[in-house]
């Protein structure tokens, strides 16, 4: 017997908002296959640097697209939707990734990974 799929609307990424809860259902199918996932240099310069601070590397950055949350509103970006996506790593400490949700490509690019300390 088939599993039934519940129907989900499709996510219009034209228009002037965006929710939350869009932007995650969004990220998740993308960073499911690693090669719709773009890191830029700057975001690998960042994981080097917390890599020193605590383990957050690539995987972690993966992990928390396919996983974390986005909790404020994602910016309008000139080529999609720039977002940061939050996790607890660790157990004591809560990590983003600021990524854009591009809307030519069907990709997800990395901006940068960081430790948030609030």
């Amino acid at each position: 017997m088939v599993d039934p799929k519940p129907f989900q609307r499709p996510v219009d990424l034209g228009r002037d908002s965006l929710r939350t809860d869009e932007a995650e259902r969004v990220i998740r199918q993308r960073a499911a296959d690693t090669k719709n996932v773009e890191f830029r240099l700057h975001a690998f310069d960042r994981m080097e640097e917390r890599e020193e601070q605590e383990a957050l590397n690539t995987e972690d950055a993966l992990d928390i697209l396919r996983t974390g949350f986005v909790l404020a509103a994602p910016e309008k970006a000139r080529n999609g939707w720039k977002c940061k996506v939050i996790k607890n790593i660790l157990g004591n400490r809560d990590a983003g990734v600021v990524t854009i949700i591009l809307t030519d490509s069907g990709a997800l690019r990395v901006l940068t990974v960081e430790w948030e300390d609030w």
